[in-house]
């Protein structure tokens, strides 16, 4: 590749979606120069991912993303439910009929489960379809970034070379530039990265292909407040209900029955020329709702041809995959946009230490290692949900293609006797089954790092609710750091936020007894480019001193599994790195020898202002013997229970 005046920066994002622009978020909080392109002239303008699980919205909380999401997004109260329902509207003896529901992220105020989502996260889920989710991400990256967020802008290749990656651009003029990357990480779906790379999808592909209607219509006479989608079954659908009879969702931007705009899906295999018959789409529509007269301005049409495939390495060099490029998996359990954040969350703050000179190159390993498992686990649990759809159609009872007998197993369905009683009764319990789906709160919080940016202490981590309903918190390595929320100078705080109280590159916590750590990491922060912050938590009823933090709803003593004078090494992406269960004699060394572990020391590329050079800096963590008593910066918090 010719490449003679190239432009030096330290990462090239390809690809400008709903995971490049976030990453490019992220990694201007990493004060990382960075430069996007997308070959697109806008964001999506299709719906497309929608959902926003708890995790992300915490990442996004962490990076000042939260709020303008959740201010457009759907409140919790206007989607706390999935419902099946025979139609909307009709007339006949089972028309407009409902056979059951789920709560959905916790969104049933007053319930168990919504008491669960709360004590877990210190944030909520949201749902914002990605064409009003895009634009918010670019404006915030744009702003962070300025001149550096390019979109019309198409990458045609990319060849690493020696410590560097050469990357060919055509420029929305038609201007041939290129760049010099230390990284790069292609966010594209795999349409550039994939073929280029090598890298194999494994996994099954053409499932089905989803077709959505994207269209503006008033459902408000028909449509509860509390449900984000319902489902279709009736005796003219065929087996596979949430396929043939279809789903319907609110897109907003006004949320609850007064949505002014929908997507409807209907699934189609993949080998059925009539998938593509598009003028067919809107009297479907009409007869699915048994709404014969529905005004509908239909906006747009797309298909989604559904895999589930994960790739076989994460990266190749220098380049990086994320989001799409790593994994394709069904819709279901919105684990799609949500592990691309993920994704693009943990590579970030790994790039910020590595560019800023703080790691070695080899912490860039962990990103596999730690990223690929989840996708793996998150695919298949995607997978496994789609698959329970089927059971709920065969626990209606239909056969495909005898519609004859589907009608008169919905009349006997709904007829006032004790079979049809009973087995309405069955179908809510199927239907219920689906909470594998629409409650997957272990599969959202309770994933974690076995191998990685992570010190290993021994022990045993929490088993997995084999439900994916209920999350149990753990400081073990390798997982996030539980939520508790403290209180310091009047301001109510997470767990989460404490790292995020400084520049700091990690987060000790400790409790009233660990003043020795405290020390520790003063005086690594002072002779060192590693900056460790503290908090001491208290978990003794004394009296709090001047200063200090209260640990507000007391919880902290029974989620840090430390005992007293212990400490926990928290991650930028409030990941749980090393933990000490007990003091320790020598803190500071103690300490000193996770951090080492941690930053991979060896010699590190680093970028400079005035160009690309390829000299080396050696990240270290001071020995304790070179250490004088100095005076450092710290955050101390402290709580009273």
């Amino acid at each position: 590749m010719d490449a003679s005046s190239p432009i030096d920066i330290p990462v090239v994002i390809i690809g400008g979606g709903g995971v490049g622009l976030t990453l490019s978020c992220f990694l201007s909080d990493e004060k990382v120069q960075h430069v996007l392109f997308e070959k697109h002239p806008t964001t999506s303008i299709l719906p497309k991912a929608h959902y926003l699980n708890q995790r992300t919205l915490e990442i996004f909380r962490q990076h000042g993303l939260a709020a303008p999401i959740q201010e457009n997004g759907c409140p919790l109260e206007n989607m706390g439910r999935v419902e099946w329902r025979t139609s909307l509207g009709g007339d006949g003896p089972f028309d407009g009929r409902q056979l059951g529901s789920v709560s959905a992220a916790g969104g049933i105020p007053g319930t168990e489960q919504a008491a669960m989502y709360k004590r877990d996260s210190p944030s909520t889920a949201s749902n914002l379809p990605l064409l009003r989710m895009e634009p918010v991400f670019k404006k915030i990256a744009e702003e962070r970034n300025p001149g550096n967020i390019f979109f019309n802008t198409n990458v045609e290749d990319f060849e690493e070379v020696g410590d560097h990656v050469i990357v060919r651009v055509k420029m929305a003029d038609g201007q041939i530039v290129h760049y010099r990357a230390q990284y790069v990480v292609c966010c594209d779906a795999g349409k550039l990265s994939t073929p280029k790379l090598g890298i194999k999808m494994e996994g099954v592909s053409g499932l089905v292909d989803f077709v959505s209607t994207h269209f503006k219509a008033d459902f408000s006479k028909y449509w509860d407040d509390r449900t984000l989608i319902t489902h279709f079954i009736n005796p003219e659908g065929g087996s596979m209900a949430h396929l043939d009879c279809g789903a319907l969702m609110q897109m907003g931007p006004t949320w609850g029955k007064h949505s002014e705009e929908w997507v409807l899906t209907f699934g189609f295999p993949v080998e059925d020329s009539k998938r593509f018959e598009q003028e067919a789409l809107p009297p479907r529509i009409r007869q699915l709702l048994k709404l014969p007269d529905l005004e509908m301005e239909v906006l747009h049409i797309s298909h989604w041809v559904l895999d589930r495939v994960v790739a076989d390495k994460y990266r190749v060099g220098r380049v990086f995959i994320a989001g799409d490029a790593a994994h394709r998996r069904p819709p279901t359990t919105g684990l799609g946009l949500n592990t691309g954040i993920e994704d693009a969350a943990n590579i970030a703050w790994k790039l910020g230490q590595v560019v800023n000179g703080k790691a070695s190159a080899g912490l860039m390993d962990t990103y596999e290692a730690e990223r690929r498992p989840v996708g793996i686990r998150n695919s298949d649990w995607a997978f496994f949900t789609f698959g329970n759809m089927q059971v709920l159609s065969a626990g209606v009872g239909l056969i495909p293609g005898q519609q004859e007998y589907n009608y008169q197993r919905f009349v006997n369905l709904f007829s006032d006797t004790d079979i049809g009683r009973a087995s309405l009764a069955h179908i809510k319990r199927v239907i219920g089954t689906q909470n594998i789906e629409y409650s997957a709160h272990d599969i959202e919080l309770g994933f974690s790092y076995p191998d990685g940016a992570r010190v290993d202490d021994g022990t045993e981590g929490p088993t997995p609710d084999t439900s994916g309903q209920v999350y149990t918190p753990t400081t073990r390595p390798g997982h996030r750091l539980p939520h508790a929320w403290v209180e310091k100078d009047g301001k109510k705080l997470s767990t989460h936020d404490l790292i995020y109280t400084g520049d700091y590159d990690y987060m000790l916590i400790t409790d009233e007894d660990g003043s020795k750590w405290v020390e520790a990491a003063k005086r690594i922060s002072k002779l060192s480019n590693i900056s460790v912050g503290a908090a001491q938590i208290r978990s003794r009823p004394h009296s709090r001193p001047e200063g200090l933090c209260l640990d507000i709803e007391d919880r902290w003593i029974n989620l840090r599994e430390v005992k007293n004078g212990g400490a926990i090494l928290v991650r930028k992406d409030n990941f749980v790195a090393w933990r000490s269960a007990t003091a320790a004699a020598e803190p500071e060394k103690t300490l000193r020898s996770a951090l080492e572990v941690l930053l991979k020391q060896a010699p590190v590329a680093n970028f400079h202002m005035n160009g690309y050079t390829n000299g080396e800096v050696e990240v270290e963590v001071p020995k304790v013997e070179e250490v004088n008593s100095v005076v450092a910066d710290v955050v101390e918090v402290t709580s009273v229970a």
